[in-house]
């Protein structure tokens, strides 16, 4: 009876139209086409100032955000009439929190790059003034998704409905994918013949940095491993999937880190798309989409399988695998046992209180 009258004592909860949805994405697909822009500019050793134009897209792609969300807060305080608390659209508290900690953020970064200069290569991404607009960028960015999970009634979407869930989640793994991407496996390719030599010629064959290079790689592979896989569980933890999610999902995920490089890499799409494609044709073989845990399972060792054999069967024919055997095949092996892993812990249910 408690929560009964707790919950009438709040009012009803405001929940935003499908097609605002598309606006909220459509300023944080700017803001993070933003980001972008700015880690392809850095990548190529083109920035001077804090005043660039990458900067001015990824700033006014976070204004149009803030002054939208700022809208939907203010018209939805007036229409209503309610507390400023009880205004918040479902989804977008924490996004508008987001809004002033990008805000501090960029603020801090114009007086770090005044004082410290201009960061390069892997120290931009530790910046402590990028870390926090990272923070904010990602509650922006994962606010329509959050709407979404807590849309009770929106369990088998249609993609007219899915897809400003499925952009925001999207958008916000590129953003953690940004930050990872001194451990983006397709932008070094340590394990192929061209690589393991060239590091043979500079230090010389075998020892110590022929080790660590064969650590950074594996590291690699396991780490895009989760950045793949972790969005496909938590999807699957709360609705039943579109066709072609996992296709697409992979796909811009990589078109997005492939900016980063001007798509030297772009064979990776095609391997990240193939590998996504046959999730989707497993989702619905093996019934995923009824709650069957143990094709949610196999899926979960497939894919990355898939994967990473793709991977190295390109570079099979392109380039030529410099690794051995145990260590390239065990690599897919580990990746898919991560993968297993994460599953596991994905599939948890809260247990039921007595």
């Amino acid at each position: 009876m408690m929560q009964v009258s707790l919950a009438a004592a709040r009012g009803p909860e405001v929940r935003l139209s499908t097609n605002k949805e598309y606006i909220t994405i459509l300023f944080g697909i700017w803001l993070i086409g933003g980001v972008f822009v700015d880690g392809f500019a850095h990548n190529h050793g083109v920035v001077e100032t804090f005043f660039t134009p990458w900067h001015a897209i990824l700033y006014s792609g976070f204004m149009a955000s803030a002054i939208w969300m700022g809208w939907l807060l203010y018209r939805s305080k007036t229409q209503s009439g309610s507390t400023w608390r009880e205004a918040v659209p479902v989804g977008y508290g924490l996004g508008l929190a987001g809004v002033f900690i990008f805000l501090l953020g960029g603020l801090g970064d114009m007086i770090w790059h005044t004082v410290f200069g201009i960061e390069q290569n892997v120290s931009a991404l530790l910046s402590p003034t990028h870390l926090v607009l990272l923070i904010g960028a990602l509650l922006i960015l994962s606010s329509p998704f959050r709407a979404g999970w807590h849309h009770a009634s929106l369990q088998k979407p249609t993609w007219s409905a899915f897809t400003p869930i499925f952009l925001s989640l999207v958008a916000t793994t590129g953003a953690v994918s940004f930050f990872l991407m001194y451990a983006w496996a397709f932008r070094y390719n340590l394990p192929a013949s061209s690589s393991v030599d060239w590091y043979a010629v500079q230090f010389g064959d075998g020892g110590l940095i022929a080790e660590n290079n064969q650590l950074r790689g594996l590291s690699y592979i396991l780490i895009d491993t989760v950045v793949y896989m972790f969005p496909v569980f938590l999807l699957m933890k709360r609705w039943q999937l579109p066709i072609g999610t996992m296709g697409l999902l992979f796909a811009l995920i990589t078109v997005m880190m492939n900016v980063l490089d001007g798509f030297q890499n772009y064979p990776s799409i095609f391997i990240a798309l193939g590998a996504g494609l046959i999730g989707d044709i497993l989702y619905r073989v093996l019934r995923v989409r009824e709650g069957r845990v143990s094709g949610e399972r196999i899926l979960a060792a497939v894919v990355p399988i898939a994967l990473w054999s793709f991977y190295y069967a390109w570079m099979a024919i392109s380039d030529g695998i410099g690794w051995e055997t145990e260590l390239w095949a065990g690599s897919i092996v580990e990746a898919a046992l991560l993968s297993m892993g994460l599953q596991l812990l994905a599939a948890q249910k809260t247990p039921a209180k007595g």
